[in-house]
């Protein structure tokens, strides 16, 4: 199971960096996990970027398309999550599905059969919830 900002320790192997524009990710050290928001006029940039990039995802449709490039992660609400499982399991694409969730809920994330937890505060970075 992947686990991002459920335990110090196990973040503290990679470096994550949240950015709003493509163009902040050349302020960010190599081998940086890089979180942004979808945009599908980014997809181009995604397909060809040699870095491990993770997208906040709010529907299927733009997960699909993310599928299809290089998105290593892809982020969304415990419900929408469920689904993009379903589709990458039935697909077998390479995307790892992180459902967002407080680390205390990391048995529930682990029991629905989703690849990974994200438990870090979007809020506090100001990524709205109602958005995700």
């Amino acid at each position: 199971m992947i686990m991002i900002g459920v335990n110090r320790a196990i973040d503290a192997q990679t470096e994550i960096f949240f950015v709003n524009a493509i163009e902040e990710i050349k302020k960010t050290p190599a081998g940086s996990l890089i979180v942004l928001e979808f945009k599908e006029q980014d997809l181009e940039f995604y397909a060809n970027a040699d870095i491990e990039i993770a997208v906040i995802l709010t529907n299927i449709r733009d997960f699909i398309l993310c599928a299809a490039t290089k998105i290593r992660y892809a982020i969304a609400r415990i419900s929408l999550a469920i689904e993009l499982q379903k589709l990458a399991d039935h697909y077998l694409y390479d995307t790892k599905i992180l459902a967002i969730a407080p680390a205390n809920e990391i048995e529930k994330i682990a029991s629905l059969g989703i690849d990974g937890i994200f438990a870090l505060d979007l809020d506090a970075i100001g990524v709205k919830q109602s958005r995700v």
